[in-house]
C-alpha cells in the first residue's frame, strides 16, 4: 500500500483530513497578476493606514485563536493549546513591534551633501515597495513562519502571494483568509501545492521571494531567483549547539535546554540538538536533563501534552535513524528513544556519550532528541560547536556573564545567547539570521527590509548657475581641477580664496557655449 499523500492525515490518529485543492502550476501566473494589480493602490496607501490594518490582523488572529488552533492541531500533531501558545497568542504584540521596526526601516534618509562641493542641492533616499513578494513557508510553524515575512511585506506596501507547505495547507489558507478580510482586495493571494508550485511562483514574475526550508530546496530557489535577478531571503535549517560550563546553574540550565530542545517536539530549525558539557559537571547535568525530558507527555489525542507527534512519517524515520546510529556507535539512551505507539508519537530522548562520528551530532534531526557530548573545557566546546555546516543559534550557559558573552561571540552563528536560547525568533525588532548552510537570509527587524523594498534616491538642485565641473574643458577647468584637489588635501584659506575666484570664471565659460 502506498503511503498517504503529504498533509492528508492527522499525525496522531491517522484520520483523513479534508482534501485541499492544489493550484495548477500553469495557473500561478494569473494569481501573481491579481496581486500585482492590487499592489498599486496598496502601495499608495499611507503607512499609518497600512499599519492599522496589520495591527487589526494581529488582533483578529488572537480573537480567532481557537478556530485557528482547531485547524492547525490535526495537521501538525500538536494539541490545540500548544498551537495557541506557539503561534497565535502573541500576534498583537508581534504586529506592534513589527510596526515600530517598519517605521525605522521605511523612514526616508536625508543625503548629507557638502554645501561647498554641491551647492544648492538636497537629496533623500526613499524606500519603495518591491511589488509582489512570494513567501514559501515550511510546515513546522505554519502561521508564524508566514507572519515574520507577511507583516513587513504588507507594511512596506507590497502585495503577497503565500505558498504553504503541502503538509500544512489548511493553516496557511486560514491565515490567508484572515489577511484578505483585514487588508482587503486582492493584496494577499494564496497558492497551494508542492515544489512545482513553488517553482512556478518564482517563474511567474514576482519581485522578491522568501523561502524557509531545506538546504537542497533552498539552493534551487536561490538559483531560480538569481536567474530572474530578484532578491531572495533564505533560512535553511540549523543544528544548534549549547555549551554548559562547569559553573552553570545546573537546575536552570537543565530546564532551559529541555525547553529549547523539546519545544514543538524539536521540529524547529533553532532547537538545541547538541549540548557540549564540561566533564566535571556532566554526570549531574545529564541526570537533571533526563529527569525533565522523561516527564514530558506526548500528545495522543486525549488531552493537553507538552510534545506533539512528529508531523510526518518521513521525519519520524529520520529521528529513529539518528538514534539508532548513535546507539550503534556507543551513545547511551538516558530516556525515550522509542515510539509511543500512537501515530507518529516519539518520546522525548536524551542521548549521552555522543561524538561527531554520529549523525545525531552532525545532521539536522528535527525531532525530540538532544545529544550530549562531554568536553574537557570551554575551548573544546567552542571548537566542536563551530564544527557544523549550520550556524543559526548558539548559547553558552554559565554564571560568569562576562566570560559567557565572550565565548558566545566566538560561536559562528547568527544569534548568540547566554543562559537562554531560541526565543529571539519571536522578536520582530531583532534580526533572525545565520551563517553557512543556514543561509544568508535575514528575517524580522529593520535589517530584513532589503527583501521587501528597493531604495530610490531623489535629488533636487535649486541652483540657477551651472555647476563648475560642467564642460568645456578649458584653461579655467584645469585651474579649478587643481585647486579642488588642493582643497581636498587640506589646503588653507589661500586655496579657498583662489577657488572662489575661479568659480565665477567657470560659470562664464560654461554659459559662453550658448553664444
Amino acid at each position: 500500500m502506498s503511503p498517504p499523500e503529504p498533509g492528508t492525515t492527522d499525525p496522531i490518529t491517522g484520520a483523513a483530513l479534508t482534501p485541499v485543492t492544489q493550484t495548477a502550476p500553469g495557473d500561478v501566473a494569473a494569481v501573481v497578476e491579481k496581486a500585482r494589480d492590487a499592489q498599486t493602490a496598496w502601495g499608495a496607501t499611507p503607512f499609518d493606514e497600512r499599519a492599522r490594518r496589520v495591527r487589526e490582523l494581529g488582533r483578529r488572529i488572537v480573537e480567532r485563536r481557537a478556530e485557528g488552533a482547531a485547524i492547525m492541531a490535526p495537521e501538525l500533531g500538536r494539541t490545540p493549546g500548544m498551537c495557541e501558545i506557539a503561534e497565535l497568542n502573541n500576534s498583537v504584540s508581534f504586529t506592534e513591534s513589527a510596526i515600530r521596526a517598519s517605521r525605522r526601516a521605511l523612514a526616508p534618509h536625508r543625503v548629507r551633501l557638502s554645501v561647498l562641493d554641491f551647492p544648492g542641492k538636497r537629496g533623500v533616499v526613499e524606500a519603495v515597495p518591491r511589488g509582489v513578494v512570494g513567501i514559501i513557508a515550511p510546515w513546522n510553524y505554519p502561521v508564524s513562519n508566514f507572519m515574520k515575512s507577511l507583516v513587513p511585506a504588507l507594511l512596506a506596501g507590497d502585495a503577497v502571494v503565500m505558498k504553504p507547505s503541502e503538509q500544512t495547507p489548511r493553516a496557511g489558507a486560514w491565515l490567508a483568509g484572515l489577511a484578505r478580510e483585514v487588508i482587503g482586495g486582492e493584496v494577499v493571494q494564496l497558492v497551494q501545492g508542492g515544489g512545482d508550485v513553488g517553482g512556478a511562483l518564482i517563474e511567474a514574475g514576482i519581485d522578491a521571494v522568501v523561502f524557509t526550508g531545506s538546504v537542497p530546496a533552498g539552493r534551487k530557489v536561490a538559483a531560480a531567483a538569481a536567474a530572474r535577478l530578484i532578491p531572495c531571503s533564505l533560512e535553511l535549517g540549523g543544528k544548534d549547539a549549547a555549551i554548559v560550563l562547569s559553573d552553570a546553574d545546573l537546575d536552570r540550565t537543565a530546564l532551559g535546554i529541555a525547553q529549547w530542545s523539546m519545544f514543538n517536539s524539536g521540529q524547529d530549525c533553532s532547537s538545541i540538538e547538541r549540548v557540549y558539557v564540561e566533564a566535571s559537571v556532566a554526570d549531574a547535568f545529564v541526570e537533571k536533563l533526563a529527569r525533565v525530558v522523561s516527564g514530558l507527555r506526548v500528545a495522543d489525542g486525549s488531552g493537553e501534552a507538552e510534545l506533539g507527534a512528529l508531523q510526518n512519517a518521513s521525519q519520524l524515520a529520520t529521528v529513529e535513524a539518528h538514534v539508532a546510529d548513535a546507539t550503534a556507535k556507543g551513545a547511551s539512551v538516558l530516556c525515550g528513544g522509542e515510539r509511543t505507539g500512537t501515530g507518529n508519537g516519539y518520546r522525548g530522548t536524551v542521548l549521552d556519550g555522543c561524538t561527531h562520528e554520529m549523525r545525531v551530532m552532525t545532521e539536522e534531526t528535527f525531532g525530540p532528541v538532544v545529544a550530549v557530548c562531554r568536553v574537557s573545557d570551554a575551548d573544546e566546546a567552542v571548537r566542536l560547536a563551530n564544527d557544523s555546516r549550520y550556524g543559526l543559534n548558539g548559547s553558552v550557559w554559565t554564571r560568569d556573564l562576562t566570560r559567557g558573552e565572550a565565548l558566545a561571540r566566538r560561536l559562528d552563528v547568527g544569534v548568540a545567547l547566554v543562559n537562554n536560547h531560541s526565543f529571539t525568533g519571536t522578536l520582530p525588532e531583532t534580526p533572525w539570521t545565520g551563517t553557512k548552510d543556514t543561509g544568508p537570509g535575514v528575517a524580522s527587524s529593520e535589517w530584513a527590509y532589503a527583501t521587501f523594498v528597493r531604495r530610490r534616491t531623489v535629488m533636487v538642485d535649486k541652483n540657477k548657475d551651472p555647476d563648475p565641473f560642467w564642460m568645456p574643458a578649458d584653461e579655467s577647468m584645469a585651474t579649478f581641477r587643481e585647486l579642488l584637489a588642493q582643497k581636498n588635501l587640506g589646503g588653507g584659506i589661500g586655496v579657498m580664496l583662489k577657488l572662489g575666484g575661479v568659480l565665477g570664471k567657470r560659470v562664464k565659460a560654461i554659459r559662453a557655449q550658448l553664444g
